[in-house]
């Protein structure tokens, strides 16, 4: 299995694991790829492109506009400091000199939302200048409890859409963006991996925080869904501020516009059929300390997986020494292993390049098992 990876000494990734930042997130279609080329290799005005861009995607999606971003995360930072500082350039460009007489910066959150997806979400609310405070706890929260935690210094209310984040006993986003508007309060969600591009924004969310090389597989960037033109054009005045450290590039703006337009026509999809699914499920289901099934998505969108649990003592090894053993070797397997201290782990089709690397991953589970048989 070569491909520019290997060929320059790193180690071939067969991802089975998902959308993950961690494996470079998604492969982008022919399509996106020329833009980028195009895009790259010609000069345009950068302000003129942000306004483009939006009005683009905004017009996909439903929205007054949008604000394009480096990532979805960066869009959590740029909603955050353009709520701080409105349309007011000095304090864009003074942020932090700002933050010690700003006393309405107070960003709120589900705690069983405040969760790391790579980095801390709350580190992005803070980047901008934002204070943290946590309604509820980990193991259940209601509406009331984010409206118990609401002052005068309150800026926002955060919600996390995410499969990260505890989904047991939690308020769904409809009734937290209700109580948002109900309170006058600026809403931002995170809907990072997402697959519906215009729900939470019909919901009447102000900021929907979307990454552009996810469920959409453009390049690295993100979008924000803005409410109003207004929020939209407060967000883009932060690339005078901190988010020039966050900018994204013309070529980058470009080709995550292709993306969601091939999004929206419904254009890319996986190579593995759900039948092929089964089958590998049916197939692995036979190898001795193997049990297979086809579970959905644990935060309720429309994404199918095959979860293999793991018997040790017929198997030959529990789930986590299978999950390093995958990672080994010329080809590394990432599965997703949330998981796999309870004994499973889970393989996710969708960014699979083809069918054959389903082929290479039954194979290599087979291959483990002889190994920690002693060959039998």
């Amino acid at each position: 299995m070569e491909n520019i990876y290997s060929k320059s000494g790193l180690q071939a990734v067969i991802n089975a694991s998902g959308r993950m930042t961690k494996l470079g997130v998604s492969t982008i279609s022919k399509g996106v790829g020329e833009t980028l080329v195009e895009a790259a290799g010609n000069y345009v005005v950068i302000d003129d492109l942000y306004a483009y861009a939006g009005r683009r995607i905004g017009n996909l999606i439903g929205t007054a506009d949008a604000c394009v971003t480096s990532s979805a995360s960066a869009g959590i930072a740029l909603a955050v400091a353009s709520l701080i500082c409105g349309g007011n350039l000095q304090k864009v460009k003074h942020l932090y000199d700002l933050l010690p007489s700003v006393t309405k910066r107070e960003v709120i959150i589900l705690k069983g939302h405040n969760v790391d997806f790579g980095a801390p979400v709350a580190e992005m609310v803070q980047i901008a200048g934002g204070k943290i405070v946590e309604a509820g706890y980990a193991n259940g929260a209601s509406v009331e409890d984010i409206e118990q935690a609401v002052t005068k210094d309150t800026l926002a209310i955060l919600f996390v859409k995410s499969h990260h984040c505890v989904q047991k006993e939690m308020p769904e986003a409809r009734s937290v963006i209700e109580l948002a508007e109900r309170l006058g309060i600026p809403c931002i969600v995170d809907a990072a991996a997402e697959e519906d591009l215009k729900i939470y924004a019909a919901m009447g969310a102000d900021f929907v925080c979307y990454s552009g090389a996810k469920a959409i597989e453009g390049p690295t960037s993100g979008f924000v869904a803005c409410k109003t033109k207004e929020l939209a054009d407060n967000m883009r005045l932060q690339y005078k501020g901190i988010g020039r450290a966050m900018k994204v590039g013309k070529e980058c703006t470009m080709g995550l516009v292709t993306a969601v337009e091939e999004y929206i026509a419904g254009g890319k999809t996986s190579p593995v059929s759900k039948e092929k699914l089964e089958r590998f499920a049916a197939c692995v289901g036979e190898i001795p300390g193997c049990k297979t099934s086809i579970i959905k998505d644990e935060a309720g969108r429309e994404i199918f997986r095959c979860k293999i649990d793991f018997n040790p003592q017929q198997y030959g090894m529990n789930a986590k020494d299978v999950v390093r053993e995958l990672q080994r070797g010329d080809v590394a397997i990432f599965t997703r292993d949330y998981q796999a201290n309870i004994g499973s782990i889970a393989i996710d089709p969708r960014p699979l390049n083809s069918e054959k690397e389903l082929d290479i991953i039954e194979q290599r589970l087979k291959e483990i098992h002889k190994s920690a048989n002693g060959g039998k």
